[in-house]
């Protein structure tokens, strides 16, 4: 025996969990759809455009899987639809554009816990050396010049290794995000 909620409570509940997830990614949203339109009110049309279907759509929203990603997806394609009946302005960018600008966009825009969450997964892939020196220069409050100091190495030597280690985290913490987004 199931145990449902009467309509009008369904759809309070319904309304309510739509609100949750949308106040909490709107402003991301609205940057994720200005970032694909040259014009602000253009940006500003098609966000509220998008938020109408979010909500209409919101029925087929799987709430195990990432509200941001699904909405972004959805402002992917009302920005197309948009571009397709706007053919009268003279600056439009081209498909692979925009889908090159969408993907680059929401891997800027993932919340900040999804790139911690990549960032930890990422260090965790280090050699135990890296890592220790990573810790060493970051986590604790020791400078540069005093852990080559305790080290016996350069401070320039230490600077290089972390720069290299930085650059090589910075696209790790890119690819993890591209392939999270993609699979949503």
């Amino acid at each position: 025996m199931t145990h449902e909620l009467p309509e009008d409570a369904a759809s309070d509940r319904r309304y309510a969990d739509f609100l949750a997830y949308f106040s909490a990614d709107c402003d991301r949203l609205h940057a994720y759809i200005y970032s694909l339109l040259p014009h602000h009110a253009d940006a500003d049309d098609v966000f509220q455009r998008c938020s109408l279907l979010l909500w209409k759509k919101f029925e087929t929203f799987d709430q195990e899987r990432d509200f941001f990603s699904w909405a972004t997806g959805v402002a992917f394609y009302e920005v197309k639809n948009f571009l397709r009946t706007a053919q009268r302005d003279r600056l439009q960018f081209s498909l692979p554009l925009l889908e090159l600008l969408a993907q680059e966009r929401s891997q800027q825009l993932a919340s900040p816990a999804d790139r911690l969450s990549a960032l930890r997964s990422c260090v965790q892939k280090l050699t135990q050396k890296q890592q220790q020196l990573v810790w060493s220069a970051y986590g604790k409050a020791t400078s540069l010049a005093e852990l080559a100091a305790a080290t016996g190495r350069s401070a320039q030597t230490l600077y290089n290794q972390l720069a290299t280690i930085r650059r090589k985290l910075a696209d790790c913490v890119q690819a993890r995000l591209a392939v999270e987004g993609e699979d949503v």
